[in-house]
């Protein structure tokens, strides 16, 4: 067997075994999910396009509609951990804008 018939063995395997079972019909699954993430972008605080804090978000959502179906600890640590990333994330952007804000003021007092 060569590496991508072994690749797809595997993905059959998880898809039509215990993964369908943990998440339910991948249709549904994937309208909650859907669902979810067009909410979270309809209500966004800053509109444009999807931010890597915007992204962290939306991957816990996907854990949020998995549990809809069938709740799981798995899936409340992966939540947990989607969250710490998203506030890493957050705390960069932080750091980020205040660093560029306080290049503007050195460089309004030089110009000054």
């Amino acid at each position: 067997m060569n590496v991508k018939s072994e690749l797809l063995a595997d993905a059959e395997s998880l898809v039509t075994g215990p993964r369908a079972n943990a998440y339910g019909s991948s249709a549904i699954n994937h309208l909650r999910i859907a669902d979810l993430w067009n909410v979270w972008i309809a209500n966004r605080a800053v509109p444009g396009p999807i931010s890597a804090y915007d992204a962290a978000m939306m991957m816990a959502l996907v854990k949020f509609a998995r549990c809809q179906h069938l709740p799981a600890t798995d899936s409340h640590t992966d939540i947990a951990g989607y969250a710490a990333v998203a506030e890493d994330i957050y705390q960069t952007l932080i750091q980020m804008e205040e660093e560029a804000n306080a290049g503007e003021e050195e460089q309004t007092l030089q110009d000054g």
